[in-house]
């Protein structure tokens, strides 16, 4: 089976079949996450895992990396993995002309976002969410990172919206569906994982 995982998120997604969706809190997931992937593998042999591999929460990037190379390990290998960050996958649909080019990016912070620009391909800054609005009459095409808890940006601007099934990414705008398909987004394949931080640990 193939399956994509979310690692980048408030909550870690794992999305198998057409449809189907689990989501784990970052609270308990490094008691939760292995239990969880084994009885999934279990029921239907995990062979492919898309991981969207940071920035993110460093909980769940440092849980959600060491769980899955541990049941890569446990199935002797036979597990390909392909990491992919979210910032590539929000540039894939930036290519398509599907959404604008800033955007503020959910980066494991309760109080700070990044907002960055898909067209250069760098961080203008590191906001603060109470500025959101004030960001977005400066730039009218700001767009919010999608996140699973619905309180964390309460949104007054649109919002990405988009899920893994077996066959790519649908990312959804307004009453349109746009696809990605799985060869599209599985590039760059990888023997282990590693955390994609792309930030440093706040250690003060």
């Amino acid at each position: 089976m193939r399956v994509s995982i979310d690692i980048s998120s408030d909550h870690i997604a794992i999305y198998h079949g057409m449809s189907e969706k689990l989501l784990l809190e970052r609270s308990g997931v490094d008691r939760e996450l292995g239990k969880v992937l084994v009885n999934l593998d279990r029921e239907q042999a995990i062979s492919e895992c898309l991981v969207l591999n940071g920035p993110g929460g460093f909980t769940n990037l440092r849980v959600g990396t060491l769980a899955l190379n541990l049941l890569k390990t446990l199935k002797n290998n036979q597990i390909s993995f392909f990491s992919l960050s979210k910032l590539e996958l929000y540039n894939l649909f930036y290519q398509k002309g599907w959404i604008e080019s800033k955007i503020l990016v959910y980066i494991g912070q309760r109080l700070n976002v990044w907002l960055w620009d898909l067209e250069s391909g760098r961080l203008i800054s590191t906001v603060k969410k109470s500025e959101i609005d004030q960001l977005s009459s400066q730039y009218p095409d700001l767009t919010l990172d999608q996140v699973y808890d619905t309180t964390y940006f309460e949104p007054t601007i649109p919002q990405l919206s988009y899920e893994f099934r077996i066959d790519g990414c649908y990312l959804k705008s307004g009453n349109i569906e746009h696809f990605l398909s799985r060869d599209e987004l599985t590039i760059h394949p990888v023997e282990r994982l590693e955390p994609n931080y792309m930030i440093e640990p706040n250690v003060s």
